[in-house]
């Protein structure tokens, strides 16, 4: 089983990252193509903190982004920054 994973810098909103986490997480819960397990947790290192995301696949890190950035774009649209 391979395991991705995509780092966030401590200032990229952890509080929007972490729900959008969970909330996809618990959307795939039942998903037969998922083989593996999910976490996120915080690192800490020369650079700062970070939040670390790792999913049971590349297709599952690319749908988790794609749903974080489009999270984004609809807070944008509606005035927020």
């Amino acid at each position: 089983m391979s395991k991705f994973e995509t780092r966030f810098a401590a200032d990229e909103d952890p509080d929007r990252i972490h729900a959008a986490f969970y909330g996809f997480i618990e959307r795939h819960a039942d998903n037969a193509d998922r083989d593996g397990d999910a976490q996120i947790r915080t690192e800490i290192d020369n650079d700062g903190p970070r939040l670390c995301v790792r999913l049971w696949s590349a297709g599952a890190m690319d749908a988790f982004l794609a749903e974080l950035s489009g999270a984004d774009r609809s807070l944008t649209s509606r005035g927020h920054d």
